[in-house]
């Protein structure tokens, strides 16, 4: 193992919810030093615009946000994607803000990444997450930029747009929005109660008394317990705010050439049915992803897992060929880490490899939703 990777695995030991050892203590100690200056920090700067209003930029826009209150995957994106459907299905005209991680073309604070006709920018120059929603969302401008007041004028100007949802914006205070929709990980809600990087809360938990919403997701992997767990503990900081459940729903698996064409004729895909795999993935959560691939008739063989928003290199696609080839089974990956993955380097090591799709499917508390949606839309449309 190399060293980063153990560095890397280390911390995340420290970080989690389970027990430590006792030469641990020096590096917890330094880890919840760091985290009572940054739990000042970001008090700090929330106060300084909560208490200044008119720092707040406004659009001409509905701005709906979807964010979380820890580091990892909650889902965010396939639930920035289902509600960009849902809005587009009513009439309403709609494009996504993303921060657009490691963006490289984003001009005047932002840039668009899709007019809705077409994908302008590769995932290398407008973000993984960003190219992942501008093929999943025909007709849904997306635009990408640090700073998304820019964004929402831009989508306004050109695209005409009524409806901004602002993705991975509960800690985007600088724009101001008409709603805060929370998703939380209902496998790991608010890992050890800490905030960076003691623990993986961006916050303190008392902020989510500033959430309008919340979706608990992967609903599906956990027991009714541990969801009316989570219920109570999001009461105790948000009496008001509706909580809906969703779950992770894996649509079809597909070979990279068959995604990556945009088929949809059913030619190359793979049947679930036992089928051995490795599962491959760059991901806040690679756990919860392998488990769907188990949840959905999968093998899991093994996994390679990367850190988050990794960017594949030739070496990494060579490592991939040679541990599919020693495991005599084919590779299934998302479609965030495919977006990322050089077609032209997987058909030259003819890589066996597979894309999963997912959807996100509200389970529990759809026409809550619904209707505070409707109500925030109504307000001021």
């Amino acid at each position: 193992m190399s060293f980063r990777n153990w560095a890397t695995a280390y911390f995340h030991y420290l970080t989690g919810s389970g027990p430590h050892r006792c030469w641990d203590w020096p590096a917890l100690a330094l880890l919840s030093g760091a985290s009572w200056l940054y739990r000042k920090g970001v008090l700090a700067k929330y106060h300084s615009i909560a208490s200044h209003p008119e720092r707040q930029e406004h659009v001409p826009a509905v701005v709906i946000s979807l964010g979380n209150i820890t580091v990892g995957g909650t889902g965010k994106t396939p639930t920035a994607c289902m509600l960009a459907r849902r809005l587009q299905a009513q009439g309403w005209r709609v494009a996504l803000l993303n921060r657009g991680y490691r963006s490289q073309r984003e001009q005047g604070g932002a840039a668009v990444m899709s007019d809705g006709q077409h994908v302008l920018l590769t995932a290398e120059e407008g973000g993984d997450e960003a190219c992942l929603m501008a093929r999943s969302l025909p007709g849904v401008p997306v635009l990408v930029g640090r700073h998304r007041a820019a964004g929402g004028r831009l989508a306004v100007e050109r695209f005409g747009t009524q409806v901004l949802l602002l993705d991975d914006g509960f800690q985007h205070w600088q724009l101001y929005r008409d709603l805060d929709i929370v998703l939380v990980d209902g496998t790991n809600p608010f890992g050890n109660g800490h905030v960076l990087p003691r623990g993986i809360l961006r916050e303190p938990l008392e902020q989510l008394a500033r959430a309008g919403a919340f979706i608990i997701t992967k609903r599906d992997q956990i027991s009714q317990d541990r969801a009316d767990a989570i219920v109570r503990q999001l009461r105790q900081y948000n009496r008001q705010a509706p909580v809906a459940m969703a779950i992770h729903k894996p649509s079809r698996c597909l070979s990279f050439a068959a995604w990556h064409e945009g088929r949809s004729d059913g030619a190359g895909e793979l049947r679930p049915d036992g089928q051995p795999i490795l599962a491959v993935s760059a991901l806040g959560n690679p756990a919860s992803f392998e488990r769907t691939l188990s949840d959905a008739g999968f093998t899991v063989t093994g996994v390679i897992r990367y850190e988050d928003h990794h960017q594949y290199s030739r070496d990494d696609i060579r490592q991939m060929a040679d541990q599919a080839a020693a495991a005599g089974c084919p590779l299934v990956t998302t479609e965030k880490d495919a977006v990322k993955l050089p077609a032209s380097l997987i058909h030259e090591y003819d890589l066996p490899l597979y894309v999963l799709s997912i959807t996100i499917e509200i389970v529990e508390g759809q026409e809550t939703i619904d209707t505070i949606l409707q109500a925030v839309l109504e307000d001021k449309l």
